[in-house]
């Protein structure tokens, strides 16, 4: 597992369609102000770990995800790779994308 420098760029972290599975998953244990803020505990990162700033892509069901921005975030580490965060609903400017919003 590689950590990196806060000051980089936040980094888009996919637990969307066909991205989640044993090891790489999540759940969203509470849900603030409609869906606009969540509470989400997961497994598993992209090799890299997530970061405040970072973005997660979670699985909106079918084909679809949607897009949050990590607020806070306690790595766990017992797991190594388990996580607590909290979310906040960040949709994406751009369609077309790999990762745009459906």
């Amino acid at each position: 597992m590689r950590e990196r420098d806060v000051s980089t760029e936040p980094m888009t972290h996919n637990f969307g369609p066909g991205h989640r599975c044993w090891g790489h998953d999540y759940t969203i244990t509470k849900v603030h102000d409609h869906g606009q803020r969540i509470q989400a505990t997961g497994w598993g990162h992209d090799g890299v770990l997530i970061k405040e700033g970072d973005y997660l892509l979670l699985d909106k069901g079918g084909q679809r995800s949607t897009r949050y921005q990590v607020e806070t975030i306690e790595q766990v580490m017992e797991p190594n790779d388990m996580w607590h965060a909290t979310l906040v609903f960040a949709p994406r400017q751009a369609a077309g994308l790999e990762d745009a919003a459906t």
